[in-house]
């Protein structure tokens, strides 16, 4: 779905989405992913980019500590949102969760003003997140 929206959005050529998460077996942790992605990359200094609900409670991952000793974090704030504790940015992101576009495709609301057509389909195709 990532790759469905970075191609829709027209940003192919500026952003790789890596299949790390999706090829791994088990429970999947940001942690894991963040050292597979500094073991493929050594020399590289990432940034975990959460919207405001996640970065609250990042605290509570798994392997938190050492993730936050590995990497940036920066918040992408939502409008009415309180500060966090990290670097924020503005984007003008729209008032809403992943969580609330999740119950809406579970509740069968139209969610096409909100994700891309491509992005929609493939969630239905795939009946994901209760959309069958």
């Amino acid at each position: 779905m990532a790759d469905l929206a970075i191609t829709s959005m027209g940003l192919a050529g500026k952003v790789e989405v890596l299949p790390i998460e999706v090829n791994r077996s088990g429970n999947s942790y940001a942690i894991d992913t963040v050292l597979e992605l500094k073991a493929k990359y050594p020399n590289t200094n990432f940034t975990l980019v959460l919207g405001t609900d996640a970065a609250k409670n990042v605290g509570n991952w798994h392997r938190s500590n050492e993730l936050l000793n590995l990497v940036k974090v920066m918040v992408i704030s939502r409008p009415g949102s309180a500060p966090s504790d990290y670097d924020e940015i503005n984007i003008k992101a729209l008032d809403i969760s992943s969580t609330k576009v999740r119950q809406s495709i579970s509740n069968r609301e139209n969610v096409s003003n909100l994700l891309p057509a491509k992005v929609v389909t493939f969630i239905r195709e795939f009946g994901l997140y209760g959309s069958r």
